[in-house]
This record gives C-alpha cells, sequence and structure tokens, in this order.
C-alpha cells in the first residue's frame, strides 16, 4: 500500500490520479457537470419505489405483494460489485468514465421508450422485467458518474460539489417518484415515462461538449474485483462503511419507507402527494442540499453532521400527527418538506466524508462501495417498512425513526472526531 497526493491510501500496482487533474476546468464548469450528470441520478430507483409503487397500490397490488416487487431493487444497490469493471476498463476516444455514461444513458433512453405502450398493472410482467434492465444499467451509469465526480472534486471543493451532488440526486428523486406520479395523475403513463426518458439525453448534451480531466495512465496489478477488499483494509473506513453510515441514515429510511402509504390512510389525493413529494419537495431537497454543502465548506464535516443530524430528529418527529391519520395539511406537508430538507443534508455529509476516503485510482468502485449502504437500507426499508406497517402501524415506526436517528447522529459525531479532513483549513 502507499500514499497518494491527497492523503488516501491507494492498492499496490496502481498508479495514482496525476496531481491537479482537472485543474484546468473552472469551479464553475465542474459544479454545472456534476449537476447535470446528478440531475438523472436516482430516476429509476425512485420511479420503482415511489410512482410505480402507488400506481399499483391504486392499481389493486397488495402491499404484501409490492414488497416482493421491491426486491428488483437489488440490481442497483449491488451496484458496487460492476465498480472494478467500471474503473478497469474505459474508452479511450471518448473517455474512461466518460464513455461509460454516454453509451448507458443512450441504453437508458432506449429502455423507458420500450415502456410507453405498456399498462403499468396490465402488463406487470413485462414493466418489471424493463424495470430490472433499467435499474441493471444503471448501476452501471451512476457508478461510472461517482467515478468522475471524485475525479473532478479537490478536498476543498467538495463540500459545494456534494451539496450540488445531493440537490441534484435529491431532485431526481423527486423527478422519478412525485413528479412521475403528478405528471401519470394529468397525462397518464405514456407521457410519463416519455419525459423521464428525455431527461436522460441532457446529461449526454452537456457531456458531449466536456472532455474528461486527464489521469495517468493505470497499471492494473492483482486479483479482479481485489478493490473491493483492499478498500476495507483501512478499519476506519470499514466501520465508516458498515456501522456509521448505517446507523446515521436508518432512521430516516424507517420513515420514507412508508410515508406514502400514511399520505394515503391520510386520505391525501393523488394530486397532493404529488404536489409535495413532487414540486415542492425537489425544490426543498435542492436548497436544503446546497445550504448543507456551504456548511461543509464554512464549519467541517464534524459541526455539519451534528447540526443535519439533529435537524432529521426533529423533522422525523414531526411525522408523528400524519402517522396517526393526519392533522392540519399545511402542518403535515410541512413534516414531508422537512424531512426531505434533512435528507439532501444527510447525503452531504455522507457523500463528502466517503470522498474523501476513495482513492482517486479506483474512484469508481471507493465511492460506490461507501455510498451503496445507504441503497441497501433503502430497499431494505422499504420492504420491511411496508410489511411492518400492516403489523404495528405507522405511529410505533415513526417513533422508531427517531430514536434511530438520534442514536445515529451520536455515532457520526464520535467518528468524525478522528476523520483528517474535518477543519475547513485542512480543505482549502
Amino acid at each position: 500500500m502507499k500514499l497518494v497526493s491527497n492523503g488516501c491510501v491507494a492498492a499496490e500496482g496502481v498508479l495514482p490520479v496525476r496531481a491537479g487533474s482537472g485543474e484546468a476546468m473552472s469551479h464553475r464548469r465542474r459544479f454545472a457537470v456534476i449537476a447535470a450528470l446528478y440531475l438523472v441520478a436516482d430516476i429509476g430507483y425512485s420511479f420503482l419505489f415511489g410512482a410505480l409503487n402507488t400506481i399499483l397500490l391504486r392499481g389493486g397490488v397488495r402491499l404484501e405483494q409490492l414488497a416482493l416487487v421491491n426486491l428488483l431493487g437489488l440490481l442497483y444497490v449491488g451496484r458496487f460489485l460492476v465498480g472494478p469493471v467500471v474503473d478497469r476498463f474505459g474508452f479511450t476516444r471518448l473517455g474512461h468514465y466518460r464513455g461509460w455514461l454516454m453509451l448507458t444513458q443512450l441504453v437508458l433512453v432506449l429502455a423507458w421508450a420500450v415502456l410507453v405502450p405498456l399498462d403499468p398493472v396490465g402488463d406487470l410482467p413485462v414493466v418489471l422485467a424493463v424495470m430490472a434492465v433499467v435499474l441493471a444499467v444503471s448501476a452501471f451509469h451512476d457508478t461510472a458518474m461517482n467515478g468522475l465526480a471524485v475525479r473532478l472534486l479537490a478536498p476543498g471543493d467538495r463540500g459545494v460539489g456534494n451539496g450540488i451532488q445531493a440537490g441534484m440526486a435529491s431532485a431526481s428523486i423527486v423527478l422519478g417518484s412525485g413528479g412521475a406520479l403528478l405528471l401519470y395523475a394529468h397525462a397518464g403513463w405514456g407521457v410519463t415515462v416519455s419525459v423521464l426518458a428525455v431527461l436522460f439525453l441532457l446529461p449526454f448534451v452537456v457531456l458531449i461538449f466536456v472532455p474528461e480531466p486527464a489521469v495517468e495512465r493505470l497499471a492494473r496489478r492483482g486479483v479482479p474485483f481485489g478493490e473491493l477488499v483492499t478498500l476495507f483494509r483501512r478499519r476506519r473506513v470499514l466501520t465508516w462503511t458498515l456501522l456509521v453510515v448505517p446507523g446515521f441514515a436508518l432512521g430516516g429510511y424507517v420513515a420514507t419507507a412508508v410515508q406514502s402509504p400514511m399520505m394515503l390512510a391520510a386520505h391525501w389525493s393523488l394530486d397532493r402527494i404529488a404536489l409535495v413529494q413532487g414540486t415542492l419537495s425537489g425544490v426543498v431537497g435542492l436548497l436544503a442540499g446546497l445550504g448543507a454543502g456551504a456548511l461543509v465548506k464554512r464549519y467541517g464535516r464534524l459541526r455539519s453532521a451534528v447540526v443535519v443530524g439533529g435537524f432529521w430528529v426533529v423533522a422525523l418527529a414531526l411525522l408523528l400527527p400524519l402517522s396517526l391519520g393526519g392533522s392540519m395539511v399545511v402542518v403535515d406537508a410541512t413534516a414531508v418538506l422537512a424531512v426531505s430538507a434533512g435528507y439532501s443534508g444527510m447525503a452531504v455529509c455522507v457523500y463528502t466524508v466517503s470522498m474523501d476516503l476513495a482513492r482517486p485510482a479506483s474512484a469508481a468502485t471507493d465511492f460506490t462501495l461507501q455510498i451503496s449502504v445507504l441503497g441497501v437500507l433503502r430497499l431494505a426499508m422499504s420492504s420491511a417498512g411496508l410489511a411492518l406497517a400492516g403489523t404495528v402501524g405507522f405511529p410505533p415506526l415513526i417513533g422508531a425513526s427517531v430514536l434511530l436517528a438520534v442514536l445515529g447522529t451520536c455515532v457520526m459525531a464520535r467518528w468524525l472526531r478522528g476523520h483528517s479532513f474535518d477543519t475547513p483549513k485542512e480543505l482549502s
């Protein structure tokens, strides 16, 4: 093992990224690339768990069946497994990660187009098969996207860059869930999936005019997929990935897993759900991501995580009236929006530290492997939360989410005390 220029450890036989890679590209341009890419980051996954789940539920599909449908998410949350493939094999003319992104974006556009003439309930087996393709291709797409992001953002840029990343990822979740549901309610299935297909052309157009930052030629040796193992030879990275990140995010995922069913149980219309989870949550999530990114840049990782964790605890507690059948619409809607803001802040904290710990030469693998824990939790809680809701009800789940968020914030704060990138001075 050896140290590379940013203090991270590189695997033996892998040359580090050349110092100053991407410096020729302005800060604004790099941030613009991050924004365009992460606008489509979670569309497929959030469409499956958000809009499609609600559409099928309204179409007569039982909660128990939806829990099984959610298992398709394994195709996406296991995307870290393709990281070594994306890191090792690239496209000479198009750029290493840029080539992966442009190819997979075209495939995704085609897959979404196939869904246009189908009926989501009547053609459910075919719809699920196409969604499986979307999630599998998205695994390669988003892994390459993560690798490019690591190489674009220097340590001092990660607060703002990850704020943009989390904000746009939040917007993509809204586009795939509440936004798609709102469009479906007014324009139908065909128009909805057509619009989602067009969205993937936006980052494709951006990438046409943006070259990938130059890197040193990578000399690969050792066992294939060894990057998945060597990353965890550092005990703090192992603790971060398997204990700290899950603890920080678990409470929020418990609550958000049953958020849509709670709205339906409180007699919210599809229009109201789509408005709050679609348009408003997207704006709030984007602003919260940018705000959290600025917070990290100014005050460092530790203090930002404490502030974000405390805010999320309060936001989750505000969901209790909704879990009991709802109170005033304004109060319940404010709670949902507050949770969206907390989610974006949590993502900024996790993304920033995970990027600190990623080795530039295996950027796609390292960064994706660490943040994939969030996808695993989201998948597990989406299935388990729906199943538990039918047994214990909504209020106990929301109460548990608040307690888990308190515990997770404490664990995160304790771990960050030993993080080497924690002060703004070290980020400059």
